[in-house]
Order: C-alpha cells, then sequence, then structure tokens
C-alpha cells in the first residue's frame, strides 16, 4: 500500500477527497490517518505503482491549487512538504449562555447576561 504525508491536516483531508473522485475507477479508496493518506489497493484488479499514484498526487494538488514546496518518494511513501499558507486571525471563542443561547464573545457582557438569569 502506499502512504501519502502531508504536514498539514486541512491539506491532508482535502488532497484524499479529490483523489478519491480520481481513483473510483481503478477502485482504490484512499484511508486518511492522521496525517498521511493511505491507498488502499485491495480490492483493485491491479496494484498501483509508485509513479502513477505520484502524478494522481501532482493532479489533486493542482486542481486544488495547494502550495508545496517539493514532492519526494521514499519506497512506498510520497511526502509533500506543503506550505502553511495565510496565518489566520485571532479570532476569540464565541461563549454561549447555557440557558438561552445568547451569543457573544466578550468575556464580561457573558457573565452580565448569565447573571441576568439569576443563577450566579
Amino acid at each position: 500500500m502506499i502512504k501519502i504525508r502531508l504536514r498539514k491536516n486541512e491539506n491532508t483531508i482535502n488532497l484524499a477527497a479529490s483523489m478519491a473522485e480520481e481513483l473510483v475507477p481503478l477502485e482504490i479508496v484512499p484511508i486518511i490517518k492522521n496525517n498521511e493518506i493511505v491507498l488502499d489497493d485491495s480490492s483493485s484488479s491491479r496494484p498501483l505503482s509508485v509513479e502513477e499514484a505520484l502524478q494522481y498526487v501532482r493532479r489533486s494538488l493542482e486542481r486544488l491549487k495547494t502550495k508545496y514546496r517539493y514532492i519526494y518518494v521514499k519506497r512506498e511513501t510520497i511526502c509533500v512538504e506543503d506550505l502553511e499558507g495565510e496565518e489566520k486571525k485571532y479570532e476569540p471563542p464565541l461563549l454561549f449562555c447555557p440557558f438561552c443561547g445568547y451569543v457573544t464573545q466578550y468575556e464580561e457582557i457573558y457573565w452580565i447576561h448569565v447573571k441576568s438569569h439569576g443563577v450566579i
């Protein structure tokens, strides 16, 4: 079985979904395990070679517009050095009132609201 290893979990999920669409005719199923995709070819009529898998990986990464530094092959493992991409801005967590469902991102307002229910 061929493994594909990426750094970012989000890229791993997207690549597995994209490859699943392409590998359906070959009866090969991509299985996600942590940041790895295992290509299960047990139900396929012929095994997939590493070279063929590498072509599918490159095509899927291009289609998804996933940025990467390089791809290298080590035995049965294809390693993709994907880039982190844009850093996401910090968003404070949303606080939900357990009594009425009121939502705010400000802790002070949250506690004032909860006190208005007469609980604290």
